[in-house]
């Protein structure tokens, strides 16, 4: 496993934890809420050849402060941070590329965002962030578009994540 993708994946993990901690409350089925809560930080993936395009949604409050720091982020709980990395190559042999990354999120109203995305280099890796408004609960379908240099097209990474209350 690569530096990136263990980190991305310690991300999720430390995130999930967090996340499951600051649980309050006593859900109807905990056992069914935990599941849908770490299923929510899971990533998203896109994988056309052996490129590989990721993305994660975490609740920006859950942020530790390296991580924040790290991704230059606040932590808010009006917020997500959404995280998009493009790799090539063997997961364990994989390099970082760099891209043109755009994206937005829709809630169950419909109402549509913008996300402001930029790169964030750290430790020989590109990585991708931007911050989405949400009012949890709420559940947001996302659309990541990803140019990489050289490509003709674009790729487009659809998905949706459930955003819970903290």
């Amino acid at each position: 496993m690569t530096e990136g993708s263990a980190r991305l994946r310690a991300l999720a993990a430390t995130l999930a934890l967090g996340l499951l901690a600051a649980c309050g409350g006593a859900p109807a089925d905990p056992v069914e809420l935990s599941a849908q809560r770490t299923a929510s930080l899971q990533p998203a993936t896109l994988e056309v050849g052996d490129l590989r395009i990721s993305a994660s949604v975490a609740p920006s409050a859950s942020l530790g402060p390296a991580i924040a720091a790290r991704y230059g982020v606040s932590p808010d709980r009006g917020a997500q941070l959404l995280l998009v990395g493009l790799r090539q190559g063997p997961e364990h042999d994989e390099t970082a590329l760099p891209a043109q990354v755009s994206a937005r999120a829709r809630d169950l109203r419909g109402v549509w965002q913008d996300v402001a995305m930029r790169e964030v280099r750290s430790e020989g890796f590109i990585d991708y962030v931007g911050m989405v408004r949400v009012a949890p609960p709420d559940t947001l379908a996302f659309e990541v578009t990803v140019l990489r240099e050289g490509a003709e097209a674009p790729q487009v990474l659809r998905f949706s994540r459930d955003v819970f209350a903290q």
